[in-house]
Protein backbone atom coordinates (compact mmCIF):
# COMPACT_ATOMS: atom_id res chain seq x y z
CA UNK A 1 0.00 0.00 0.00
CA UNK A 2 1.53 3.35 -1.05
CA UNK A 3 1.72 6.39 1.23
CA UNK A 4 -1.20 8.12 -0.47
CA UNK A 5 -3.45 5.09 0.10
CA UNK A 6 -2.27 4.76 3.69
CA UNK A 7 -3.04 8.42 4.35
CA UNK A 8 -6.52 8.03 2.85
CA UNK A 9 -7.17 4.90 4.93
CA UNK A 10 -5.98 6.62 8.13
CA UNK A 11 -8.23 9.60 7.45
CA UNK A 12 -11.21 7.33 6.85
CA UNK A 13 -10.59 5.44 10.09
CA UNK A 14 -10.18 8.69 12.03
CA UNK A 15 -13.37 9.99 10.47
CA UNK A 16 -15.28 6.89 11.51
CA UNK A 17 -14.09 7.25 15.10
CA UNK A 18 -15.03 10.93 15.06
CA UNK A 19 -18.49 9.95 13.86
CA UNK A 20 -18.85 7.45 16.71
CA UNK A 21 -17.65 10.01 19.24
CA UNK A 22 -20.05 12.57 17.78
CA UNK A 23 -22.95 10.15 18.04
CA UNK A 24 -22.14 9.34 21.64
CA UNK A 25 -21.82 13.01 22.53
CA UNK A 26 -25.10 13.78 20.79
CA UNK A 27 -26.85 11.01 22.70
CA UNK A 28 -25.46 12.26 26.03
CA UNK A 29 -26.70 15.77 25.31
CA UNK A 30 -30.10 14.46 24.30
CA UNK A 31 -30.33 12.47 27.53
CA UNK A 32 -29.52 15.64 29.48
CA UNK A 33 -32.34 17.40 27.64
CA UNK A 34 -34.76 14.62 28.58
CA UNK A 35 -33.58 14.81 32.19
CA UNK A 36 -33.81 18.61 32.35
CA UNK A 37 -35.94 20.00 35.18
CA UNK A 38 -37.40 23.44 34.38
CA UNK A 39 -37.15 26.19 36.96
CA UNK A 40 -40.20 26.73 39.15
CA UNK A 41 -39.93 30.51 38.69
CA UNK A 42 -42.15 31.30 35.70
CA UNK A 43 -40.72 34.84 35.53
CA UNK A 44 -37.11 33.67 35.19
CA UNK A 45 -37.15 33.82 31.39
CA UNK A 46 -35.73 30.33 31.23
CA UNK A 47 -35.05 28.75 27.84
CA UNK A 48 -35.92 25.07 28.16
CA UNK A 49 -33.77 22.86 25.89
CA UNK A 50 -35.45 20.61 23.33
CA UNK A 51 -34.32 18.12 20.68
CA UNK A 52 -34.41 21.05 18.23
CA UNK A 53 -31.14 22.11 19.85
CA UNK A 54 -29.59 18.78 18.86
CA UNK A 55 -30.85 19.10 15.29
CA UNK A 56 -29.33 22.57 14.93
CA UNK A 57 -26.04 21.83 16.69
CA UNK A 58 -25.23 18.55 14.96
CA UNK A 59 -26.98 19.23 11.64
CA UNK A 60 -28.86 15.94 11.80
CA UNK A 61 -32.24 14.98 10.41
CA UNK A 62 -35.32 14.77 12.57
CA UNK A 63 -35.40 11.02 12.00
CA UNK A 64 -31.90 10.72 13.49
CA UNK A 65 -33.14 12.41 16.66
CA UNK A 66 -36.15 10.09 16.79
CA UNK A 67 -33.84 7.08 16.60
CA UNK A 68 -31.78 8.57 19.42
CA UNK A 69 -34.93 9.09 21.46
CA UNK A 70 -35.84 5.44 20.97
CA UNK A 71 -32.33 4.51 22.13
CA UNK A 72 -32.97 6.42 25.36
CA UNK A 73 -36.51 5.05 25.71
CA UNK A 74 -35.24 1.48 25.51
CA UNK A 75 -32.12 2.09 27.59
CA UNK A 76 -34.16 2.07 30.80
CA UNK A 77 -36.65 -0.59 31.79
CA UNK A 78 -40.40 -0.12 32.28
CA UNK A 79 -39.64 -1.39 35.78
CA UNK A 80 -36.89 1.16 36.45
CA UNK A 81 -36.93 2.44 40.04
CA UNK A 82 -34.41 5.29 39.74
CA UNK A 83 -36.41 8.51 39.39
CA UNK A 84 -33.88 10.23 37.12
CA UNK A 85 -33.72 7.31 34.71
CA UNK A 86 -37.50 7.00 34.73
CA UNK A 87 -37.75 10.68 33.83
CA UNK A 88 -35.37 10.27 30.88
CA UNK A 89 -37.38 7.39 29.43
CA UNK A 90 -40.70 9.12 30.08
CA UNK A 91 -39.68 12.38 28.42
CA UNK A 92 -37.98 10.58 25.52
CA UNK A 93 -41.27 8.82 24.79
CA UNK A 94 -43.11 12.14 25.01
CA UNK A 95 -40.69 13.77 22.54
CA UNK A 96 -41.25 10.93 20.08
CA UNK A 97 -44.82 12.17 19.80
CA UNK A 98 -43.53 15.58 18.68
CA UNK A 99 -40.76 14.44 16.33
CA UNK A 100 -41.91 11.00 15.21
CA UNK A 101 -44.49 9.81 12.72
CA UNK A 102 -46.81 6.88 12.10
CA UNK A 103 -43.77 4.62 11.66
CA UNK A 104 -43.25 4.95 15.41
CA UNK A 105 -46.81 4.05 16.29
CA UNK A 106 -46.37 0.29 16.68
CA UNK A 107 -43.54 0.71 19.17
CA UNK A 108 -45.50 3.35 21.05
CA UNK A 109 -48.50 1.01 21.18
CA UNK A 110 -46.52 -1.58 23.12
CA UNK A 111 -45.92 1.04 25.81
CA UNK A 112 -49.32 2.70 25.84
CA UNK A 113 -51.14 -0.62 26.24
CA UNK A 114 -49.07 -1.64 29.27
CA UNK A 115 -50.81 -0.13 32.27
CA UNK A 116 -47.88 -1.16 34.47
CA UNK A 117 -45.45 0.96 32.45
CA UNK A 118 -44.79 4.35 34.05
CA UNK A 119 -44.42 5.82 30.53
CA UNK A 120 -47.93 4.74 29.50
CA UNK A 121 -49.42 8.22 29.66
CA UNK A 122 -46.53 9.75 27.70
CA UNK A 123 -46.86 7.05 25.04
CA UNK A 124 -50.61 7.60 24.88
CA UNK A 125 -50.26 11.31 24.25
CA UNK A 126 -47.34 10.72 21.89
CA UNK A 127 -49.60 8.53 19.78
CA UNK A 128 -52.34 11.14 20.02
CA UNK A 129 -49.95 13.87 18.79
CA UNK A 130 -48.86 11.79 15.82
CA UNK A 131 -52.45 11.12 14.77
CA UNK A 132 -53.85 14.62 15.50
CA UNK A 133 -54.22 15.66 11.84
CA UNK A 134 -55.35 12.22 10.66
CA UNK A 135 -58.82 10.68 10.30
CA UNK A 136 -57.33 7.77 12.27
CA UNK A 137 -57.42 9.92 15.41
CA UNK A 138 -61.07 9.16 16.19
CA UNK A 139 -60.79 5.34 15.95
CA UNK A 140 -57.66 5.64 18.12
CA UNK A 141 -59.48 7.68 20.78
CA UNK A 142 -62.55 5.43 20.63
CA UNK A 143 -60.33 2.44 21.32
CA UNK A 144 -58.99 4.17 24.42
CA UNK A 145 -62.17 5.52 26.00
CA UNK A 146 -63.94 2.19 25.59
CA UNK A 147 -61.14 0.07 27.06
CA UNK A 148 -61.48 0.07 30.84
CA UNK A 149 -59.14 -2.90 31.26
CA UNK A 150 -56.04 -1.24 29.83
CA UNK A 151 -56.65 2.48 30.46
CA UNK A 152 -57.51 4.01 33.81
CA UNK A 153 -60.45 6.38 34.15
CA UNK A 154 -57.95 9.23 34.59
CA UNK A 155 -56.27 8.49 31.25
CA UNK A 156 -59.57 8.11 29.45
CA UNK A 157 -60.82 11.41 30.85
CA UNK A 158 -57.53 13.08 29.85
CA UNK A 159 -58.00 11.92 26.27
CA UNK A 160 -61.47 13.50 26.17
CA UNK A 161 -60.01 16.78 27.50
CA UNK A 162 -57.19 16.72 24.93
CA UNK A 163 -59.70 16.09 22.16
CA UNK A 164 -61.73 19.13 23.22
CA UNK A 165 -58.60 21.29 23.61
CA UNK A 166 -57.44 20.81 20.03
CA UNK A 167 -60.76 22.29 18.89
CA UNK A 168 -60.24 25.44 20.96
CA UNK A 169 -58.41 28.37 19.37
CA UNK A 170 -57.21 29.57 22.75
CA UNK A 171 -54.82 26.61 22.85
CA UNK A 172 -52.74 27.87 19.94
CA UNK A 173 -50.05 25.22 20.31
CA UNK A 174 -52.60 22.39 20.02
CA UNK A 175 -55.40 23.88 17.93
CA UNK A 176 -56.25 22.15 14.66
CA UNK A 177 -57.84 24.45 12.12
CA UNK A 178 -58.87 21.66 9.77
CA UNK A 179 -62.69 21.85 9.46
CA UNK A 180 -62.94 18.18 8.47
CA UNK A 181 -61.04 17.04 11.58
CA UNK A 182 -63.07 19.34 13.80
CA UNK A 183 -66.27 17.91 12.31
CA UNK A 184 -65.08 14.37 13.09
CA UNK A 185 -64.34 15.33 16.68
CA UNK A 186 -67.66 17.13 17.10
CA UNK A 187 -69.55 14.10 15.77
CA UNK A 188 -67.57 11.80 18.06
CA UNK A 189 -68.68 13.73 21.16
CA UNK A 190 -72.33 13.44 20.11
CA UNK A 191 -71.75 9.72 19.63
CA UNK A 192 -70.27 9.40 23.13
CA UNK A 193 -72.97 11.59 24.69
CA UNK A 194 -75.45 8.89 23.72
CA UNK A 195 -73.61 6.00 25.37
CA UNK A 196 -70.89 7.07 27.85
CA UNK A 197 -71.74 5.79 31.31
CA UNK A 198 -68.42 5.18 33.04
CA UNK A 199 -66.82 8.64 33.06
CA UNK A 200 -68.02 12.19 33.85
CA UNK A 201 -71.10 12.23 31.68
CA UNK A 202 -71.88 15.91 32.15
CA UNK A 203 -68.42 16.79 30.82
CA UNK A 204 -69.07 14.70 27.69
CA UNK A 205 -72.48 16.34 27.40
CA UNK A 206 -70.91 19.81 27.63
CA UNK A 207 -68.30 18.93 25.01
CA UNK A 208 -71.03 17.66 22.70
CA UNK A 209 -73.09 20.85 22.78
CA UNK A 210 -70.03 23.13 22.81
CA UNK A 211 -68.80 21.67 19.54
CA UNK A 212 -72.33 21.13 18.15
CA UNK A 213 -74.50 24.15 19.01
CA UNK A 214 -77.52 22.45 17.41
CA UNK A 215 -77.31 19.70 20.01
CA UNK A 216 -77.72 21.92 23.08
CA UNK A 217 -81.52 22.23 23.03
CA UNK A 218 -82.25 19.22 20.87
CA UNK A 219 -84.63 16.39 21.63
CA UNK A 220 -81.68 14.07 21.16
CA UNK A 221 -79.87 15.68 24.09
CA UNK A 222 -82.98 15.61 26.27
CA UNK A 223 -83.46 11.92 25.54
CA UNK A 224 -79.79 11.14 26.26
CA UNK A 225 -79.81 13.00 29.57
CA UNK A 226 -83.01 11.29 30.69
CA UNK A 227 -81.86 7.82 29.69
CA UNK A 228 -78.33 8.04 31.11
CA UNK A 229 -79.10 9.85 34.37
CA UNK A 230 -77.51 7.76 37.16
CA UNK A 231 -80.07 6.43 39.64
CA UNK A 232 -80.18 7.80 43.16
CA UNK A 233 -78.41 11.11 42.51
CA UNK A 234 -78.49 13.45 45.50
CA UNK A 235 -76.87 16.68 46.63
CA UNK A 236 -74.62 18.63 44.28
CA UNK A 237 -74.43 15.92 41.56
CA UNK A 238 -78.24 15.93 41.39
CA UNK A 239 -78.29 19.73 41.18
CA UNK A 240 -75.81 19.73 38.32
CA UNK A 241 -77.71 17.08 36.42
CA UNK A 242 -80.99 18.94 36.99
CA UNK A 243 -79.36 22.08 35.60
CA UNK A 244 -78.20 20.22 32.47
CA UNK A 245 -81.66 18.81 31.88
CA UNK A 246 -83.25 22.23 32.40
CA UNK A 247 -80.78 23.75 29.94
CA UNK A 248 -81.56 21.07 27.37
CA UNK A 249 -85.31 21.71 27.78
CA UNK A 250 -85.03 25.37 26.77
CA UNK A 251 -86.31 26.31 23.37
CA UNK A 252 -84.04 27.94 20.80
Amino acid sequence: MNMKAISFFAAAVAGSFAFCDNTGERLRELENICAYEPCDDLDAGEIVPTPDDIIRKYHVATNDVVLDLWTLATRYSPHETNDNKRAVRDIAVMFIGHYGDTNDFVRLSSIMTNRFDYAQESALFAGFSILEPSPALIPFVRGIVTNECVFSSGLRESIYVRLLDICSERYTDMYIGDPAQQARIAAFFVERAAIETDLDYLFIDRCAYTLNPWYRHSQQRRDNLARLRPPGLTGKPAELYDAAQADAAQEE
